[in-house]
């Protein structure tokens, strides 16, 4: 059975205990979070959600740092690489006081000239040369995330992957993006040969042109190839998407719980096979394991 943990942007104080009880009520088991809260919180703060998330029995998991601009650490100017560097070892540090694992970093952000594209990933080996270390040191893990295609650097799993593998190093893994992945390329056949360098995962469904991070099974990724994949895998799945229609946190959940099984009704028409929804209420149609058909109508099928 996965283990599904969420995406938030924010996190904040004033709402943590009853957002704590949602989540744990869903049967979520692990949150992300944007970098903002940690850097606007003093760290006796950060120490008590810490408290409180494992109070509540839920992973805070990863933490997800900023990128592009300033926050390049592959930008051509070392001035503006070091200071992203330094920037980073900060939010690791935070990181480290929230009592998450993973930091997720992105090896670059913008498009450059032709030239630049040629340096760019010895740029980013000096930053991770630096930043990897104290990583080790704070024992956070740095998960470097697969880009979209426009990005100067990183936007093939499979380049990725042999870039870190280089560095030997457990607290070096891949962040593999279904979303980004299903963009640039092939997700499944780009999944299939990085499974082993993954350390967490952001899933995340789309129509394969906008990144439009919609809950599995509302886009176009094929998640019946990429789901007996992913069941092999010990830790939470991060699902990094809007909740489809506001839904509530045990919708979200049950939804994302079903496609990750294989537990989503099919059809097939022409030969083709797709998840299908509810004519009603347009959310998908989800068998439970008691055998029951459930969609987003009160009544059940």
């Amino acid at each position: 059975m996965v283990e599904i943990g969420v995406a938030v942007g924010r996190i904040e104080s004033g709402t943590l205990e009853d957002d704590l009880k949602a989540w744990k009520s869903a049967g979520i088991v692990a949150i992300e979070c944007d970098y903002p809260p940690l850097v606007e919180n003093p760290v006796r703060v950060l120490e008590r959600w810490a408290q409180m998330f494992n109070d509540a029995g839920i992973h805070f998991w990863s933490v997800h740092a900023p990128f592009g601009g300033q926050n390049n650490l592959a930008h051509p100017e070392e001035k503006v690489r070091r200071r992203a560097v330094e920037f980073h070892k900060f939010i690791l540090e935070r990181t480290k006081a929230v009592g998450a694992n993973y930091l997720i970093i992105h090896p670059s952000g913008a498009p450059r000239s032709e030239g630049e594209k040629a340096k760019a990933w010895d740029w980013f080996r000096e930053s991770l040369d630096e930043l990897l270390p104290f990583a080790e040191d704070l024992g956070i893990v740095l998960a470097v995330e697969n880009m979209l295609p426009e990005a100067t650097i990183g936007s093939d799993p499979a380049e990725l992957s042999g870039f870190l593998a280089a560095y030997f190093s457990p607290y070096l893994r891949l962040c593999f993006d279904t979303g980004h992945a299903h963009i640039a390329g092939n997700a499944y056949l780009w999944l299939e040969s990085v499974a082993h360098s993954v350390g967490t995962y952001h899933i995340a469904d789309n129509d394969k042109s906008r990144d439009l991070h919609l809950p599995p099974g509302y886009g176009t990724v094929p998640w019946d190839l990429l789901v007996p994949i992913l069941k092999q895998v010990d830790f939470p799945l991060i699902v990094e998407a809007y909740r489809w229609q506001n839904s509530s946190w045990q919708q979200f959940y049950r939804e994302a719980e079903a496609v990750l099984e294989g537990r989503v009704v099919t059809v097939e028409v022409n030969g083709r096979r797709g998840i299908a929804r509810c004519f009603r209420c347009g959310r998908l149609m989800v068998q439970t394991n008691d055998g029951l058909i459930l969609c987003g109508c009160e009544d059940r099928f």
